[in-house]
């Protein structure tokens, strides 16, 4: 993977520290952003779902539009040559994960949809399966990347919502067929949900099919003044970053992909150095886990109801 595919992947992604608030983002607008042709762009995406780096891309519904609120824990599993299985197969059970980033070793990452009531006692419990005493659990949703919507679906919002699920730049045509609604309506309700943040892109990514190693670096400030400028001086130095969120006061994330583990060893010790940075945790990403089945049925429940 060079400097413009993980370009791709992180205005796809979500660049800026926010997750891809379009669905249907267009590939003129990458181009322009990255310099280079609509049809390059379209190219280099083929040829990652022909390797099956991306092999799926999905709509996610803002977890504020279902009531729910947004949360990443990172955690290291005690013992993880004999309990990661284990516990991976326990966490992705419990209502409301919907991701998991599986480091090799004990590392791993969670992100979290939850009632506000109950978030204490669920990031409490995905602890205690993994055995970790001292996780660093993220609640703000704003450093987290989304965005408040508190717009009120309509029924045929839901059915939109539906047919876009697993496929998110589907034809209007298509949505208009499913739905049975005309793709006027379809437009119209597509502009207004994009517009009022009420659903974001994620891929599925095999890292298994990279072509080098991905990491996950979280890093955690000291001084909170020196944090801006730490941040644009790291994330300039990552060429191959795939996503990052930057929003939080003291603590930042990038994942980036390098040739190998020794260069991302190199790089998490620069950063360790750098004065302001209290603390770093990094990575090599295993698995990335997408569990985003649930909110079909939470979607459903919501159609039945409407």
């Amino acid at each position: 993977m060079d400097g413009l595919d993980a370009g791709i992947i992180r205005e796809l992604s979500g660049p800026g520290g926010s997750y891809q608030w379009n669905v249907r983002h267009p590939y003129s607008r990458i181009a322009h952003n990255l310099g280079v042709d609509d049809e390059t762009i379209r190219r280099r995406v083929r040829h990652a779902e022909r390797t099956g780096l991306i092999h799926g891309s999905e709509l996610i519904v803002n977890p504020h539009l279902i009531g729910l609120e947004p949360a990443r824990i990172v955690l290291d599993v005690a013992d993880p040559e004999q309990r990661k299985r284990m516990v991976l197969s326990q966490i992705r059970l419990i209502d409301g994960v919907l991701l998991m980033l599986d480091m090799h070793g004990g590392g791993l990452q969670v992100l979290l949809f939850c009632e506000d009531a109950a978030m204490s006692r669920r990031t409490e419990l995905i602890s205690s399966i993994a055995g970790c005493r001292d996780p660093l659990i993220l609640r703000n949703w704003q450093a987290l990347g989304f965005r408040r919507c508190d717009l009120t679906l309509t029924r045929t919002d839901l059915m939109i919502l539906k047919s876009l699920r697993k496929d998110p730049r589907k034809s209007t045509r298509q949505v208009a067929a499913e739905t049975g609604v005309s793709a006027r309506t379809v437009e119209r309700r597509i502009a207004l949900l994009t517009e009022s943040y009420a659903f974001f892109h994620m891929f599925r990514l095999n890292f298994q099919k990279l072509d080098g190693v991905a990491c996950s670096l979280v890093i955690s400030y000291g001084d909170e003044k020196k944090k801006p400028g730490l941040d644009q001086r790291i994330g300039s130095s990552l060429e191959r970053t795939i996503y990052s969120a930057t929003n939080a006061k003291t603590t930042s994330l990038f994942n980036f992909v390098c040739s190998n583990v020794a260069e991302a060893e190199g790089i998490r010790e620069w950063v360790r150095g750098l004065d302001g940075v209290a603390e770093t945790r990094m990575g090599i990403i295993k698995e990335y886990i997408l569990e985003s089945e649930w909110l079909d049925d939470e979607l459903q429940s919501m159609l039945s109801n409407a």
